[in-house]
């Protein structure tokens, strides 16, 4: 019995010593020592089938530079007419599995001045130019719709330069976590 008394004893003691620890340190996380390097990914870009992934490096007090690259690969059962379609005089009945799909990828360059500060050197409210490079391929599979029915396949590709100016707002939540919420780019 003693013994179970001295091990709650060193468990509590313990316990309040680690409290008094985060304490302590608490009062440091006000003034954050500057990260150089930032990781991102953009999580709404999944709902568009694309993967992006960013890294923003701080240049000096108030500038920063992000470097995106992204990859955009999705399918879709084509529409395949209930199984078959009308020919002249006969039913003709199809059985496709061709899927419609569409890939391709996308690199994005953007300098970002900073211009109301946050608590972190990479936080903030920020404006500046950007550019981008996207190419994406597309397989489109259809029926032709005049004359004689029959499966088509459309291939194409796009490849676009574009650039501009964004505006954003950004947040190092515990020097580890960014928020970055821009329009433009």
């Amino acid at each position: 019995m003693a013994k179970s008394s001295i091990f709650f004893k060193t468990v509590i003691i313990g316990i309040v010593l680690l409290g008094f620890n985060n304490v302590s340190f608490a009062q440091d996380n006000d003034t954050f020592k500057a990260k150089k390097n930032s990781f991102k990914i953009s999580p709404t870009a999944f709902f568009v089938s694309t993967f992006t992934l960013s890294y923003e490096r701080y240049l000096s007090k108030s500038l920063s530079m992000q470097f995106t690259g992204g990859y955009m690969s999705a399918s879709k059962k084509s529409y395949d007419s209930n199984s078959g379609y009308y020919n002249g005089g006969t039913y003709v009945s199809t059985s496709s599995n061709a899927k419609n799909k569409a890939s391709g990828g996308l690199i994005d360059l953007s300098l970002r001045y900073f211009f109301l500060k946050g608590q972190s050197v990479m936080s903030g409210l920020y404006a500046g130019p950007y550019g981008r490079y996207s190419k994406n391929s597309f397989e489109i599979n259809t029926f032709t719709t005049s004359g004689i029915s029959a499966p088509v396949t459309y291939k194409y590709n796009i490849e676009s330069y574009e650039g501009g100016a964004l505006f954003g707002w950004q947040l190092v939540a515990k020097n580890a976590f960014v928020l970055d919420m821009y329009v433009g780019g």
